[in-house]
């Protein structure tokens, strides 16, 4: 939560009378006062608190560790928590934090006019369009509390905030989105594809970070289209399955219907697949099989899936199967 710096003297809790620095920044540049992130309750800023405190002699003093657990955004005007749509963390999550997406994860370094305080960061998000500014509270060992939106507090308050502006998300249709096909290795009478399902903008790929669906239980590796008998159509696969890979797996496995059967019905042949292996994209994989295996369950209808980009924002989907090709499309 919180970081010494050097230089920094060690008091004792009861000997803080105040505070001589309370300052909030972002992380981009301290002269960066506004900064806009997606409302999608998922996109993060990075809010950094520079503070000094202040002892009975006057000294500047590193805060303590139960003086820092009390640090709380709050709204400039009115002065009340930052809370409700606004949820503050202490971590960061694993999406984009700028816009831009080029200095997302860049830290503001200690300086020199860092050498007796402390720096703290926090996280936030907001689930609806709004805009704020925001100030820093922080309650002394005595119960006072000292904010930076109060710059005549006794308690060494201070005018420093930041305007952070949540705005509505951009969502792309199915046009934007792609589904390249790659023939994987497979055996006589059997084939693998994965099909790669990336955003593309303009010249530029967003990055994409998951999916999640109601349709199938993907935990369980199920399959989100299987034609178990496709009716011995000339040239054509008797059985094909098609499963959606959660995107923090790297292997998963394809059973495909082989020649031989026994009292159970037919053997199958299990594959191991390499997946979710091009950074930015993620990873549909089809099966398709010369033999028939009447036992599994017929699953046909469109997949609604619902894919998160690298800034948190949510895109509808709808994946079908054009029968005749054998191919997935996107609606």
């Amino acid at each position: 939560m919180s970081e010494l710096l050097k230089g920094s003297a060690a008091v004792d809790e009861g000997e803080i009378v105040g505070v001589s620095r309370l300052s909030v920044v972002f992380d981009s540049h301290p002269n960066n006062v506004s900064k806009k992130i997606f409302a999608n309750a998922r996109m993060q800023a990075r809010i950094t608190v520079l503070i000094n405190c202040i002892d009975n002699n006057g000294r500047d003093v590193r805060p303590p560790d139960a003086m820092l657990k009390s640090l709380k955004l709050i709204h400039y005007n009115g002065g009340h928590d930052l809370g409700s749509q606004w949820t503050v963390r202490e971590v960061p999550n694993q999406y984009r934090h700028d816009i831009s997406g080029v200095a997302g994860r860049q830290r503001r370094d200690a300086s020199d006019e860092d050498e007796r305080g402390v720096v703290v960061e926090r996280w936030v998000s907001c689930d609806q369009i709004d805009e704020t500014r925001i100030a820093v509270a922080i309650t002394l060992p005595n119960g006072r509390v000292a904010k930076s939106n109060n710059p005549h507090s006794l308690m060494g308050g201070s005018d420093s905030s930041v305007t952070l502006e949540a705005i509505a998300p951009v969502r792309y249709g199915a046009e934007y989105f792609r589904l390249e096909k790659v023939a994987g290795p497979a055996g006589v009478g059997h084939k693998i594809y994965k099909w790669y399902l990336g955003l593309r903008v303009g010249a530029s790929n967003i990055p994409l970070q998951d999916w999640m669906t109601n349709d199938i239980d993907v935990f369980r590796g199920q399959p989100f289209y299987c034609d178990p008998w496709t009716g011995n159509v000339i040239n054509s696969p008797l059985y094909v399955v098609g499963t959606l890979i959660h995107a923090g797996t790297q292997l998963t496995h394809v059973w495909l219907p082989t020649d031989s059967a026994g009292h159970s019905g037919r053997f199958r042949q299990d594959y191991i697949v390499n997946v979710n292996d091009r950074p930015g994209e993620l990873t549909l994989v089809q099966g398709l099989s010369g033999w028939g295996d009447r036992s599994c369950p017929v699953k046909k209808n469109p997949c609604f899936i619902t894919v998160i980009d690298a800034f948190g924002t949510e895109h509808a989907l709808h994946i079908f199967v054009n029968e005749y090709e054998q191919g997935f499309e996107l609606k």
